[in-house]
């Protein structure tokens, strides 16, 4: 696959797709650190693959992993490895990620969610290029491209204490940050269509398009899922139109009703950065109603009430922390 037709694949005709892929080429014609910061949605794991493909690794492995989803526990064994009887319950040598990415890319996915001390051990990782599988007498050298990526200011997070400084900055080399599909202008009916003409294939459906209302409803969305969450709503459509047109009655996603849309001066207030940041919309009160309502329906499952609220566990957690500060403050 030539390098034009990788990028090819980020589609998008706006000014931010087009520094997308200009960014994406030019990580790709080098073997360094890359870091990737945006909204949940907003095409990091994308980009990344991309890249690697582009690269001169790409004819070894891209090892990709989602931090936040590996117990602190299992750590060591995961990304270093282990051999036969290192502890209870190893019955067979296991090959790390580290030594899986060897001559290739290892892609950690919310970097931001890793735990301190998990942090120590990968950063002692890349500085002296060695793993050790537990158990093992000797340790090996694996020649590894770094790629990560996170919806979490790290900025702040080191500024918190909850984010080593050292490996911030060894991940700073190159970074981007993906802006939100609301930033996009333009992008978003093109995406619509696309995503219209795989779900079309996909299920067989005899739809041929958009009525207008429900492309201009569209594109007044705000989005706070990104591209996956129109994704998923054009899929719904498509499955629940019964005529040849999708129609505002076929988008029937609770985060096209229930959420509103901040205006232009609300988006070059002060605080923009946060709101974008946190996919805030509307009032705090009505937020903090919302995930309340959101979290009783559910029961308290972090996980379905931002499912229910059309956004990612982890931009729910943030809005949690801020509700929280903001408790605090006002205590």
């Amino acid at each position: 696959m030539s390098e034009l037709s990788v990028f090819d694949t980020i589609l998008g005709e706006s000014e931010a797709a087009t520094a997308m892929r200009e960014f994406g080429r030019r990580a790709a014609s080098v073997d360094a650190t890359v870091l990737l910061t945006g909204e949940s949605g907003t095409g990091k794991g994308l980009l990344a693959r991309a890249i690697h493909a582009a690269s001169l690794r790409s004819r070894a492995t891209l090892v990709a992993v989602n931090c936040a989803s590996v117990p602190e526990t299992l750590f060591e064994s995961e990304f270093f490895g282990h051999v036969r009887g290192a502890f209870t319950g190893a019955q067979q040598t296991h090959r790390g990620l580290l030594e899986q990415a060897d001559r290739g890319t290892l892609f950690l996915d919310e970097i931001g969610e890793l735990a301190l001390p998990l942090q120590a051990k990968l950063l002692t990782v890349i500085e002296d290029g060695e793993v050790r599988r537990l158990g093992a007498e000797r340790a090996l050298r694996v020649n590894v491209r770094l790629m990560a990526a996170t919806g979490v200011d790290l900025g702040r997070a080191v500024a918190e204490g909850r984010f080593r400084r050292d490996l911030y900055h060894r991940l700073l080399v190159l970074s981007y940050h993906l802006p939100p599909l609301r930033e996009r202008n333009g992008d978003i009916e093109l995406f619509a269509h696309h995503f219209l003409d795989y779900f079309i294939r996909r299920y067989t459906r005899p739809v041929r398009g958009f009525d207008a209302a429900a492309l201009n409803r569209l594109r007044e969305h705000a989005w706070p899922g990104n591209i996956r969450q129109l994704a998923n709503t054009i899929e719904s459509a498509v499955l629940a139109c019964d005529g040849p047109r999708i129609g505002i009655r076929h988008l029937a996603l609770a985060a096209l009703t229930e959420l509103s849309i901040p205006d232009a001066a609300e988006l070059a207030s002060a605080d923009r950065g946060r709101r974008m940041r946190y996919s805030h919309y509307g009032s705090s009160a009505d937020e903090r109603k919302r995930i309340q309502e959101a979290l009783l329906r559910c029961h308290g499952n972090k996980t379905r009430a931002a499912a229910d609220l059309g956004m990612a566990r982890n931009t729910l957690r943030s809005k949690l922390r801020l509700l929280h500060d903001e408790d605090a403050a006002g205590a």
